[in-house]
């Protein structure tokens, strides 16, 4: 017998988690790291760079239908030499295995943050909120125990269960 059949085709590799060598970006040839931010359509993903800009980014030829990009993965892109600030092409695909090892290496940030999350974290970084802290110590210092638990209607059962156990 042969080997062959629907078990035997290439798509149909159970168990194939083979780990594959880390490859990282090589910044002298103009390659980055981004993470996918949204899908376009006609191979055109949205990627976040990590200095925070945005680009539009194309899948190459040889991986489509072969990987899938979504939106959170995070990819290499080559800059093209032609037109820098137009599109970029998507070059490689991380699996979450490998992201995390990446992190761990610093080779990527643990987020991708566009330019104006970056900008409005840091000046918000050094904000304190006096005023606010002072009232609510003034609300506390105002809060009498004494007069909600003369409020509390349970009290006036509790009492006179007492006087009732002292009849006995």
């Amino acid at each position: 017998m042969g080997k062959g059949g629907k078990s035997f085709k290439k798509g149909n590799a159970k168990g194939d988690n083979q780990k594959r060598d880390l490859t990282l970006a090589d910044k002298e040839q103009g390659e980055e790291y981004a993470q996918v931010k949204k899908t376009l359509g006609n191979l055109r993903v949205e990627c976040q760079l990590e200095n925070g800009t945005k680009a539009i980014g194309v899948i190459r030829g040889a991986m489509v239908r072969k990987i899938w990009i979504t939106p959170g993965d995070v990819v290499i892109i080559a800059k093209r030499e032609f037109n820098e600030n137009d599109h970029v092409d998507i070059i490689h695909k991380y699996n979450p295995t490998e992201v995390r090892e990446l992190i761990k290496q610093g080779h990527i940030p643990r987020e991708f943050k566009s330019q104006e999350d970056a900008v409005s974290s840091q000046n918000h970084r050094d904000i304190e909120f006096v005023q606010q802290m002072e009232q609510e110590q003034e609300e506390a210092a105002a809060y009498d125990r004494n007069a909600v638990v003369a409020d509390d209607p349970l009290a006036a059962l509790e009492d006179a269960e007492e006087d009732d156990l002292d009849d006995l």
